[in-house]
Parts: structure tokens; C-alpha cells; sequence
């Protein structure tokens, strides 16, 4: 075998900075969810971010199963994660579609937090976007941008109570 390059070179091509991206399917199943969110945490690792991009690919990946053709027998979910060379990382939760428009709801007091409906909200509190492409026909992809510096929580939890 002819040595065409160094170590050096391979580890050099390597490292050199890149846009990179990853897709992965998942069964329409709920253990899946917990299978998506060690993938992107696993991606996420030293972003600082990786607790939140995980929360974020849990929520919406959940939403997929509860809300459309994703959680019904055969169904699946795929999830796309894209970390830049600058700027903020893309995830996006594709489903199958099959149920109304993914909406969010602003929380209005302490008071009236519920057990259920916030994820989207969860979301959008720790993105710097979130979209959706898509219908009910075609099946929605919803995404965010996710800022990797890490967020300040310095006082977190501090408040009066």
C-alpha cells in the first residue's frame, strides 16, 4: 500500500472547521424519545448547551408522537441536528403530519401552570428561534436556532417564594 498522506494530514482534514450535519429516524415509538435526546446531547457535547438541546429534541420529539401520524403504528420522527462553524446550531423534529398547526402557549401566571401543552413554550424560552415548515398533509418539520454559548443562569432559581 502506497502512504499518500501523513497522519498528520488525515488528523489535520479532520479537524479543519466545517459545517456539520447529521439525520437520524426513529421509530414512532416513546422510548425513542429518550433515544433522540443521548443523540443530541451526544452532538452537543462541550457546547455547553447539551442539557438544553436535549430538552429541546425531547419536547419536540414528544409533541411528534402525541399530536400526529408519527405516533401511530409504523410511524416515525426524524431529527436533524446542524452545528456551524460560527453562529447558532439548527435543530429541527420532522413528523407525518396528520394533526392541526404546532402552536405554542404564552404562560400568563405563576398560577396557571398545567401539567401538560408548555413544551413548545419550554422551547421557544430556550431558543433564539423557533419555526415550522410544512402542513398536516406533507408533515411539519418544527426547528429552532440554539445560541451555543452557553446561557447565563447566574441567579437562577434566586427568586422570592
Amino acid at each position: 500500500m502506497i502512504e499518500t498522506t501523513t497522519p498528520q494530514e488525515r488528523q489535520d482534514w479532520m479537524r479543519a472547521p466545517a459545517r456539520m450535519a447529521w439525520r437520524c429516524v426513529f421509530s414512532g415509538e416513546m422510548d425513542q424519545v429518550r433515544q433522540a435526546r443521548r443523540m443530541v446531547e451526544a452532538l452537543f457535547a462541550g457546547t455547553g448547551r447539551e442539557n438544553d438541546a436535549g430538552l429541546i429534541v425531547s419536547e419536540l420529539a414528544t409533541n411528534t408522537l402525541l399530536h400526529t401520524r408519527s405516533g401511530h403504528t409504523g410511524g416515525w420522527f426524524g431529527v436533524e441536528v446542524q452545528l456551524p462553524i460560527e453562529g447558532p446550531a439548527y435543530i429541527g423534529v420532522c413528523d407525518l403530519g396528520g394533526a392541526g398547526i404546532p402552536q405554542y402557549k404564552r404562560q400568563q401566571a405563576e398560577q396557571e401552570l398545567s401539567v401538560g401543552g408548555l413544551g413548545l413554550a419550554i422551547v421557544k424560552e430556550l431558543s433564539m428561534k423557533l419555526s415550522r415548515v410544512g402542513s398536516p398533509q406533507t408533515g411539519h418539520t418544527v426547528w429552532v436556532y440554539l445560541e451555543l454559548k452557553a446561557r447565563d443562569v447566574e441567579g437562577a432559581g434566586t427568586g422570592a417564594g
